[in-house]
């Protein structure tokens, strides 16, 4: 899975007579006794409802935001870093070689432009309603 997948919450999806090769083919061998996969992977369902369930939990908590009174403490809050300088440090293997071969092959290639449009784009996308926020404290600053 590359890193915008993971960013656009994007899953590599397996055909249904995938599931099924693998289903009949993977077994676990203890000792002497075989345990099919169906067992192990409902101790696996388990794990993944956890994190599901904490997944579903956060999402609850960022609910899309209406209340106006809310709307200004996000905003308050957003106000206390406004003049702080705007610089995002990223570890990243992938963009950093892709970004590197544009810059590299393209003549006029502007690498921090690029992973600017890319980090907006993916921020936007992800949580929209801060973002509006935050481009209206950042406009209201004459940040933008």
């Amino acid at each position: 899975m590359s890193e915008l997948d993971l960013i656009f919450n994007r899953k590599k999806t397996k055909t249904e007579e995938e599931r099924k090769e693998e289903n009949l083919n993977e077994t676990k061998i203890e000792g002497k006794k075989e345990v099919p996969k169906e067992e192990e992977k409902k101790e696996g369902e388990k794990v993944e409802q956890k994190v599901e369930d904490k997944s579903n939990i956060i999402q609850s908590e960022i609910q899309p935001i209406e209340k106006t009174s809310v709307n200004q403490n996000i905003e308050e809050f957003m106000k206390k870093f406004i003049e702080r300088d705007p610089k995002i440090g990223v570890w990243s293997y992938p963009s950093y070689l892709l970004l590197q071969y544009l810059y590299n092959t393209i003549p006029g290639f502007k690498m921090s432009k690029v992973a600017k449009d890319a980090l907006e784009k993916g921020l936007r996308e992800m949580y929209p309603e801060l973002f509006k926020i935050a481009e209206k404290v950042a406009k209201e600053s004459k940040k933008i």
